[in-house]
């Protein structure tokens, strides 16, 4: 055959080559497609409005088994088509909590939960800001009471959004749509920003806490650092011990990780430690 005609050495390049070659193509890295978003999924555009998803699509939780800071354990509930992660900063007690997910809404959910198991009455309180001030409107951070883990579990929620909105949110029933009271705040030329004096600004708020006291879930809030308040009339739900409580994050986008920053968290076994 025409490669015993070779010299040797040229012979012995060639080899050389073609087995680097093969091993090149057995380490290279599978190439991954990418993730495919439901169209019901798709956040609010000029083109497109978001909708419920099908009552049957559900997808099983992920849990890290990574405890962090005050809480026992993570996870992505809904599983997210990309999985989140979060940090912890003892300097300021805070999380920065990274996280894909269409949303925490509807009747089910996809976000990053940080979590401890409890009984009873439960305060929890955080200041939110946003690593990417730039980051979609409708991104929210949340405080977080379930009756489980799976992605359509009975819950209470308090929650801020990307663009300010404040809410009280609960699902009911598993794979029933959540209900809410929402608060949106603004002054006219009461705060800094606006094209004129008449411009509606709106106001984020320094402080959101939830308080469960048996069967009631009381909204807290401290809009401009004046001590935390009830806001609005409580929510009445029965959720039975133990539950899970914690800390959570949804990007709103379904393929695309955003942060939130939740600082100062307090997290009691009993009502009235808001603050």
């Amino acid at each position: 055959m025409w490669w015993w005609k070779m010299r040797p050495a040229r012979f012995a390049n060639i080899l050389v080559l073609l087995m680097a070659q093969g091993a090149a193509a057995q380490t290279q890295a599978p190439v991954v497609p990418a993730p495919v978003v439901p169209d019901w999924a798709l956040p609010d555009s000029s083109t497109h409005k978001q909708v419920a998803p099908p009552l049957d699509f559900h997808r099983a939780s992920v849990t890290i088994n990574k405890p962090i800071g005050i809480f026992e354990n993570q996870s992505d509930v809904g599983a997210a088509l990309v999985p989140g992660d979060a940090s912890y900063d003892p300097a300021d007690h805070s999380y920065t909590i990274t996280s894909a997910g269409y949303n925490i809404w509807y009747t089910r959910d996809e976000f990053r939960y940080l979590w401890k198991k409890m009984s009873g009455d439960v305060s929890l309180a955080a200041s939110i800001s946003w690593p990417d001030p730039s980051g979609f409107g409708d991104r929210k951070a949340a405080l977080v009471i379930r009756q489980g883990l799976g992605d359509d579990a009975v819950e209470v929620l308090a929650a801020q959004h990307g663009a300010g909105m404040v809410h009280l949110a609960r699902r009911e029933a598993q794979n029933t749509r959540i209900k809410d009271m929402e608060y949106r705040v603004g002054s006219r030329g009461g705060l800094p920003g606006g094209a004129t004096p008449d411009s509606l600004v709106g106001l984020h708020a320094s402080r959101i806490g939830i308080e469960k006291k048996g069967d009631n879930f009381q909204l807290w809030v401290s809009w401009q650092g004046e001590p935390m308040h009830p806001e609005g009339a409580p929510v009445t739900l029965h959720i039975d011990g133990p539950f899970y409580v914690g800390i959570g994050f949804a990007s709103h986008l379904p393929a695309t990780v955003s942060s939130a920053k939740l600082s100062n968290v307090v997290l009691e076994n009993r009502s009235g430690r808001i603050r």
